[in-house]
């Protein structure tokens, strides 16, 4: 279109257009003092563009950077599926065959070649630390032999199907790209249900000359899912190693750390996000489709939580919404209360209590590190002359599972609350059975004590909350917490 009204200015030819012709083909720009950029800048990338330079993202791509990612790429091993643990037991046991070495030497030496193909790490552990009496062909025979009698112990990561069922719903096309040789996959896999076959694509560590640090795996899962832009593919990692892997394939890369104590290495190797869990990843951050399964709830305070928590919110009498993930399925743990810290009622104010997490390994294997809520069965005292106590009873709890950073635990640990107050007994020795119904945040450190006690008397509003909708309601009927299973 060309407004021949407007071609001639003051007789001489030009081939500006009128402004109602500019509106009609250029839609309109908003103006330096709008966006607060100087205007040399903006007269910058007006020559840039004449010139032929590439145009500079816009004001919303900057704002939301990851908005191109159209391809999802997974790691297996502590991605999606929790080995680590077995395989961590199985490989230490081997080493100390092999020399008298302490017990944090061969963990940190494991730590540093985790997310390797078997051989390479097999080979990277022996180096570490100096073993020269067997070859690595033997050594790695002998794991792979106590390994493949016990795969089938191993569970998925949590928030694993969830993602994957969520993945598949949207068409979102996802690869697997994991160091494990394509016959070891098999045996990996055995025990679970298929989902392996609903992915685009597949790509195992022996079908790469170079294994993870090297980008060569995330290549070829990228040359398999058709990406002709490495910037449109995300990749989720569980180690350092594979998050050099991912960047060095100049994809995006979010870190799930499986060595809980060492945040910023996965800093360094350049995680453009670290979150706690698959339960705290948000799609919507990379262009993805959202999750809708969380649900809003209205924290509801007890006298005592209202006396600790000074937050506006709190002062003005409203209440901010929380969303917390409901758990499908429930997750039932239990056994006899035990002695923790001791830091519960005597740092915290918040009697807590305790279970042996040794004698419940499959089921805490089922949770995240975070905090979660749902209903607590405490069985009688019947040794007790106080005829309450004698009394099974069912309660609210909120609980806490890992590590907990603020106190840097070197075990793993289970400690409910249980929202009731006990007066001064205690219950050590008495059967407690919990139905964990939903997640409410991951682990955090905090700047000082006071600030941890008023997020957990928080998460306690929020779990009262949670527990007075119907959704969450009816798990305090459950047969287990009643001592009926």
């Amino acid at each position: 279109h060309v407004c021949h009204g407007h071609i001639r200015r003051r007789g001489r030819r030009t081939t500006s257009r009128c402004a109602r012709c500019l509106r009609a083909t250029h839609p309109a720009r908003p103006s330096p003092k709008r966006v607060g950029l100087p205007r040399g800048r903006v007269r910058l990338r007006a020559h840039r563009r004449r010139a032929g330079h590439p145009r500079e993202p816009s004001l919303h791509a900057m704002a939301t950077p990851f908005a191109t990612v159209t391809h999802v790429i997974l790691d297996l091993d502590g991605t999606l599926i929790n080995t680590e643990q077995l395989v961590d037991e199985v490989v230490s046991a081997v080493l100390h065959k092999r020399g008298d070495f302490t017990p944090s030497r061969v963990r940190k030496a494991m730590e540093q070649v985790r997310g390797m193909r078997p051989g390479d790490g097999t080979r990277a552990v022996m180096d570490i630390l100096g073993i020269r009496n067997v070859s690595v062909d033997e050594m790695l025979g002998e794991t792979s032999a106590l390994l493949d009698a016990r795969w089938g112990e191993v569970c998925m990561m949590p928030g694993a199907r969830r993602l994957l069922d969520h993945l598949h719903a949207h068409g979102v096309k996802t690869a697997l790209a994991t160091s494990t040789p394509a016959a070891f996959l098999k045996k990996k896999m055995a025990s679970h249900d298929g989902w392996v076959d609903r992915l685009t694509a597949v790509a195992t560590g022996d079908e790469v000359e170079n294994g993870k640090p090297a980008p060569d795996i995330f290549k070829l899962a990228m040359k398999r899912l058709g990406v002709l832009d490495p910037k449109t593919c995300v990749v989720l990692e569980d180690t350092p190693v594979g998050v050099r892997a991912a960047k060095a394939a100049g994809a995006f890369a979010i870190a799930i750390p499986s060595i809980h104590d060492d945040f910023p290495a996965y800093k360094d190797a350049g995680a453009d996000e670290t979150i706690r869990s698959l339960y705290d990843l948000e799609p919507t951050k990379w262009g993805l489709p959202p999750f809708t399964d969380r649900v809003d709830v209205t924290p509801v305070p007890s006298a005592v939580s209202s006396t600790v928590d000074t937050a506006p919110e709190r002062v003005s009498g409203t209440q901010k919404l929380e969303s917390v993930l409901p758990l499908d399925p429930v997750v039932r743990l239990g056994g006899p209360v035990v002695r923790g810290f001791g830091r519960g009622s005597k740092t915290l104010g918040i009697p807590t209590a305790n279970l042996d997490v040794a004698l419940i390994k499959k089921e805490s294997d089922l949770l995240a590190p975070g905090i979660y809520f749902g209903w607590a069965g405490l069985r009688g005292d019947l040794s007790s002359d106080d005829v309450e106590r004698k009394e099974d009873i069912v309660v609210p709890m909120v609980m806490s599972i890992g590590w907990n950073p603020f106190f840097e635990n070197q075990r793993k640990t289970v400690e409910p609350w249980l929202l009731k107050d006990f007066g001064d007994g205690d219950f050590y020795g008495r059967e407690l059975r919990l139905a964990v119904l939903g997640y409410i945040r991951p682990e955090a450190n905090f700047v000082s004590l006071e600030s941890l006690i008023e997020r957990i008397h928080k998460d306690a509003d929020v779990a009262r909350g949670a527990l007075a909708m119907d959704l969450f309601e009816e798990g305090k009927n459950d047969p287990y917490l009643r001592f009926e299973s």
